[in-house]
């Protein structure tokens, strides 16, 4: 849609940060409908968007309103989780136990995802 308006680069991105925010902030509404209101939560942020200033400014203007507070960990966390993750589910896959969970993917069942190569020529 973007691409298809000829929506310039800065202004792109302003929507981007603009969207990313307000779904996280929906998101936390709909959870603190169903949950109670939050007091003094805290949203860990990592990832590449941690290390977006502007978004996380966005993003802590937007859910100020409902208590919650925007934390950014150290940047080994910030910068690192992504390949922490990947490690720990070939981890659980080298010991045959569950890494894909159905109450985070809302699949029927857990079950082993990846394929183990024992280091034999292709």
């Amino acid at each position: 849609m973007i691409k298809r308006e000829g929506i310039g680069t800065n202004n792109a991105l302003r929507t981007y940060v603009e969207h990313i925010s307000g779904q996280i902030k929906n998101s936390i509404e709909s959870l603190a409908k169903s949950n109670g209101k939050m007091q003094n939560a805290k949203l860990l942020a990592t990832g590449g968007g941690a290390n977006n200033i502007f978004l996380i400014e966005r993003l802590s203007e937007k859910i100020r309103e409902l208590n919650v507070e925007v934390v950014v960990p150290d940047k080994s966390l910030v910068n690192y989780k992504e390949a922490l993750i990947m490690a720990l589910i070939g981890v659980l896959r080298w010991r045959e136990e569950y890494n894909v969970l159905s109450s985070v993917t809302g699949a029927q069942r857990d079950s082993i995802g990846g394929a183990l190569w024992l280091g034999q020529e292709a």
